[in-house]
């Protein structure tokens, strides 16, 4: 901790060395955010992803394919050598922090089924909740402090986000990581007790960290399941610079070579610092009911619910349908329908995910509730059929998350139906139960019963216990 004539002293520093900008503002608010400040709905939403982030990164570490290799690679780091002291979900207590950070990050993204953030296109939990998590951990810190850094985590890196927009993207980045970086420093900044001038120097060395690009598209590499374990180690490196006293590059996030020139086409600061600390923009955060990429979501409810339809309908099933035309927003048409032979016939597990052709013929043949069990069709010459009939497209009128279908059936009829927000999102939101339902399936192959109740109940009181008691139970 930094003592108080410090503290101001570098708080003084932070204005006359870095001027009136975007990252003092920023700077600012990651030091001078209280508890007090979010309000009850705040925390209950924070418990809920919380709860959802442990449930993904557990089961996935349990059981996803890329999760033994990462695993390995860590142990060949000396990763978890001597003097590790850091938890990392179902694998034991022995880690240095920036490694199990980077291990519970990557666990939480790598079944794609981690929380989004619609208008800043990024999720932000797979780099805010592992920060903050091993920092906690490390600090020994009390539970609403550390439910405090996660939402200062999540702050920074959705408001980065919506400043990148679409044109990350664009520019061939990816938003989680990008973004993310700066919010998990920012997390661990927090819980660190750093001064402004501190955290501006921290965020100046996060933007030499930034990077993830999208190329992992070209084959469904796994780096993409990496950016949030890059983000969040080189988080740990760029506090712990900071902390030691090395300079930080000035205004990183505004600067002519800063996060929102550099990394996006469209990149803006309108808005970026409006309302910080009383107006929580992470709050519209919403959670996953498919581990798919999100611009799927609304494809997938809309033909699981035609599909459901017919098939209750005297006679439905008759009725023979030729095809669909999936219509996208301009922004998502890009990242999920491109008509290139790994999104037209998804390889692997990464191509389908990110596949409008693929989640609409699963979602047409066996529903919106076959979960992970949607890439065993992989191979399945029916689901490659089906992803021949889906044509998509991008239509001016649709936006954000929207999907739009028309069904063209063998008669010559249509049916155009369509889903603008889904589910997930605060206009059509997860409940409670709903979210405690999906921890209970994707860890049931990694926790008993017993845990995982005890799991839940550590994470509801988490804001009146030590974090210590939450992470003995992980």
């Amino acid at each position: 901790m930094v003592d108080t004539d410090t503290k101001n002293a570098q708080d003084r520093a932070a204005t006359s060395k870095y001027g009136a900008n975007i990252t003092t503002d920023l700077c600012r608010f990651v030091v001078d955010a209280k508890y007090e400040m979010l309000a009850a709905g705040h925390v209950e939403k924070l418990k809920d992803l919380i709860v959802d982030h442990i449930g993904i990164a557990a089961g996935a570490a349990a059981g996803a394919d890329s999760s033994e290799p990462f695993l390995k690679a860590v142990q060949a780091l000396n990763g978890d050598g001597t003097g590790g002291c850091s938890t990392v979900y179902t694998k034991g207590k022995t880690f240095l922090p920036q490694w199990a950070g980077f291990l519970n990050a990557a666990y939480s993204h790598s079944f794609d089924f981690d929380d989004t953030h619609a208008a800043s296109i990024l999720h932000p939990g797979a780099t805010a909740i592992p920060a903050a998590l091993a920092q906690a951990e490390l600090s020994h810190s009390d539970g609403k402090s550390f439910l405090l850094a996660v939402a200062v985590g999540y702050e920074i890196t959705t408001r980065l986000g919506r400043g990148l927009n679409y044109g990350g993207y664009a520019r061939g980045f990816h938003n989680t990581a990008t973004a993310g970086v700066f919010g998990a420093t920012a997390a661990i900044c927090k819980l660190r007790g750093f001064a402004a001038g501190q955290v501006a120097d921290a965020l100046g060395l996060a933007l030499s960290r930034a990077g993830g690009t999208m190329q992992f598209l070209a084959n469904g590499a796994w780096n993409k399941r990496l950016h949030p374990g890059f983000a969040v180690h080189d988080a740990f490196v760029a506090a712990a610079l900071a902390g030691a006293g090395v300079a930080g590059a000035a205004s990183p996030v505004e600067g002519r070579y800063g996060l929102l020139h550099a990394f996006s086409t469209t990149g803006t600061a309108a808005g970026l610092t409006a309302g910080l600390g009383a107006d929580w923009v992470f709050a519209a955060t919403a959670m996953k009911p498919f581990p798919s990429c999100r611009m799927t979501h609304a494809a997938i409810e809309v033909v699981a619910r035609v599909a459901a339809a017919r098939a209750a309908a005297p006679g439905g099933q008759e009725r023979e349908i030729d095809g669909f035309t999936v219509a996208l927003s301009p922004g998502c048409f890009p990242i999920v329908a491109a008509e290139i032979p790994n999104k037209l016939q998804p390889q692997t597990v990464v191509d389908a995910q990110f596949s409008i052709y693929y989640q609409v013929a699963v979602a047409w043949l066996y529903g919106d509730a076959i979960g992970w069990a949607m890439y065993e069709k992989l191979d399945d010459p029916e689901v490659r059929a089906w992803c021949r009939k889906v044509t998509a497209m991008p239509a001016d009128d649709v936006r954000d998350l929207e999907a739009r279908v028309t069904f063209r059936f063998a008669d010559g009829t249509v049916l155009t139906e369509g889903v603008v927000y889904p589910l997930g999102e605060d206009e059509h939101p997860f409940s409670r139960e709903q979210v405690h339902a999906k921890f209970l399936g994707v860890t049931s192959a990694c926790y008993s019963a017993d845990v995982q109740r005890k799991i839940l109940d550590a994470v509801e009181k988490v804001d009146t216990t030590n974090i210590d008691e939450l992470l003995q139970i992980l």
